[in-house]
């Protein structure tokens, strides 16, 4: 059992339990993912163990839907402009790289100051997006956990800057324990560190609560009342790695085949008009009339529970929460052989797993469930069943709780002094000549991208810059 250490807090020495520091990598503009949702879970769930918990947020400004959610809940927090060390493009222009680095460097640098005047017992970042507060961390000597729900070039296409393995190297030099979302996680990030540091933690979900939701009517029709045909749902970022392009293409070969079935996608797009595309693609095959797509809902759940079955289709998932989400609404899940998935889905069982190579295989089984319906009920309740596996202990939120608690009391790696010098050069020696050209030619850059997706898309354009307002 850990001892409640004593922190001076103002002039006065107050008795507090852990003191915790979770650093947060997005601004959520239009949805909370599911790495922010996870970690607001998990410090529910401290909470909710230990009431004398406290947890502090370090998040990326300006304010969004993250910081909404912390503030809806009482937490305390502090925004500070920075981005990462994975960014969304390759070849980034050295204006670019110039621009964020003396955002990153600086809020380091106030980082290390917030955890000196009131210091915490462990620092815990989450995503392998942005390393500041693990650099603050290990500056000033203090325990850090990092999870890591994510591939990132493999499925969400960032380039790392100093290429995928010394990052992941990084990652478990900067941490005294990782956390991995998926077996597959931990096995893929085990090439490039101490694999005995990692432990599997599958993301705690609220299980009543989604019940609870999926009762509630959609905002939208996913499907015509009382229609008779297999209905099919896909959650998730609608977006090329995501996938649902292969949905689209097996809706159009179910068709040819004579079989009756409907697709609805849900969830937002990040290019323009990329709904368009994914209708124009239907149209292709001919099934235009049969797929729906709502776009970003609030309560995706009534979606889940409208369909006969879900379909995750993406190239690869760190660990597949939709597809998780599915499961404990008992929908059988047809999802790619790869990654996550294929440890949540026990195929032809609760489901199906399969290969990207031969899309045939995706028709297949969808049709195997339109010619069955006893078969989907009986995937459905198995897959309901299994759900809780991943919700026991030994990969539950409670687990991960108890190794941050053993953490936070283990000797710290500690950066060299010199260290929090480096962090503070940019600021010092960024050379003041060429500072507005820099700025100016990296802000040009940015507006003449939007101004041409004004011209070129003008309602995707708008719509894009409405959902990140």
């Amino acid at each position: 059992m850990l001892i409640a250490p004593w922190r001076r807090v103002g002039p006065d020495m107050v008795e507090c339990n852990m003191l915790v520091y979770f650093i947060n990598h997005s601004v959520a503009p239009a949805n909370l993912g599911g790495a922010e949702r996870s970690m607001i879970k998990l410090v529910e769930d401290w909470y909710a163990s230990d009431p004398d918990f406290e947890a502090f947020f370090i998040t990326k400004a300006p304010r969004g839907l993250f910081i909404k959610a912390i503030e809806e809940r009482g937490w305390k927090y502090k925004a500070f402009a920075y981005r990462g060390w994975t960014i969304p493009k390759h070849d980034a222009p050295v204006s670019e790289i110039t621009y964020f680095a003396r955002y990153d460097y600086a809020s380091t640098l106030d980082i290390i100051k917030l955890m000196e005047e009131r210091r915490p017992d462990l620092v815990v970042t989450n995503t392998i997006v942005a390393p500041w507060g693990a650099f603050a961390a290990k500056t000033l000597g203090i325990p850090h956990a990092w999870f890591v729900r994510e591939y990132g070039d493999l499925d969400h296409g960032l380039a790392f800057q100093i290429g995928r393995a010394d990052t992941f190297t990084d990652i478990g030099m900067l941490s005294e324990a990782v956390f991995a979302n998926s077996h597959a996680v931990k096995s893929h990030i085990g090439q490039y560190l101490d694999e005995s540091k990692v432990s599997v933690i599958y993301p705690g979900l609220d299980v009543p609560r989604i019940q609870e939701l999926a009762k509630e009517p959609p905002a939208r029709a996913p499907f015509p009342a009382n229609d008779k045909s297999l209905k099919i749902t896909v959650v998730g970022r609608l977006a090329k790695s995501k996938g649902q392009w292969r949905v689209i293409d097996a809706l159009g070969e179910l068709t040819a085949r004579g079989v009756d079935a409907r697709l609805c996608l849900v969830g937002s797009w990040i290019d323009p008009g990329y709904d368009m595309q994914m209708m124009k693609r239907a149209a292709g095959h001919g099934v235009a009339d049969r797929l729906t797509i709502v776009g970003e809902q609030s309560n995706p759940f009534p979606y889940l529970a409208a369909a006969d079955v879900c379909v995750t289709p993406s190239s690869i998932e760190a660990f597949g929460r939709t597809t998780l989400e599915a499961m404990i609404l008992g929908k059988p899940v047809v999802a790619a052989a790869r990654g996550g998935s294929a440890e949540l889905i026990a195929h032809d069982e609760t489901g199906y797993l399969f290969d990207l190579q031969s899309p045939a295989e995706l028709v297949d089984h969808l049709e195997r469930y339109a010619n069955d319906r006893a078969l989907v009920a009986q995937h459905g309740a198995a897959a309901k069943s299994r759900s809780g596996v991943f919700q026991s202990h030994e990969f539950s939120n409670a687990a991960a709780i108890e190794r941050l608690k053993h953490t936070s009391t283990m000797p710290a790696y500690r950066l060299p002094s010199i260290a929090r010098y480096w962090f503070s050069l940019p600021e010092h020696y960024f050379d003041i000549r060429r500072a507005p050209r820099i700025t100016i030619s990296f802000i040009m850059t940015r507006l003449g991208g939007r101004t041409r997706a004004l011209f070129v898309r003008p309602f995707s354009a708008l719509r894009r810059r409405a959902q990140r307002s």
